[in-house]
C-alpha cells in the first residue's frame, strides 16, 4: 500500500507525474490538493497493470479512509499486462477546488500510472 511518485519537470507549464506501486489498494494520493480556490485539471492519464493479475482501478477526487471520496473514473477492470490511456478533450477533467487526485485498486498487484495536467 504505497505508491512512489516522481515529478518530471515540464518544459513550459503544468505538471507531470509518474507513479509506480506494487500495491495501490487502500487508496493512494497521486497529486496533492492545490490551494483553496484552485483545482487540478487532468489532461492525460495512462494506467498500466503489470503481470501480477487482474484488478479494478478507480481514479478519484479526494480520499476518505482507504477509499476515494468521489470516483471520477471506474472502477475500471484491467487484465494482467494491459494498459489504458485517456486524453481529456474540451479542457481536461477538472476536480473540485482544493481536492487531491487519488487512485485505488481492488488488488495488491503492480500498477503504473502516468498523468499530466495543470492547476487553475
Amino acid at each position: 500500500m504505497a505508491i512512489a511518485i516522481t515529478n518530471p519537470a515540464p518544459a513550459k507549464a503544468g505538471w507531470f507525474l509518474n507513479g509506480t506501486s506494487a500495491d495501490a489498494s487502500g487508496c493512494e494520493t497521486l497529486k496533492a490538493a492545490p490551494a483553496a480556490g484552485t483545482a487540478i485539471i487532468v489532461d492525460h492519464l495512462t494506467l498500466n497493470n503489470g503481470a501480477g493479475g487482474a484488478q479494478s482501478i478507480t481514479i478519484g477526487a479526494g480520499k476518505t479512509g482507504a477509499a476515494v471520496t468521489t470516483a471520477l473514473l471506474g472502477p475500471i477492470a484491467m487484465g494482467a499486462n494491459t494498459s489504458l490511456t485517456w486524453n481529456f478533450m474540451n479542457g481536461g477533467m477538472k476536480l473540485a477546488d482544493a481536492t487531491a487526485l487519488t487512485i485505488d485498486s481492488s488488488s495488491n498487484t503492480d500498477l503504473s500510472v502516468f498523468a499530466s495536467g495543470r492547476i487553475e
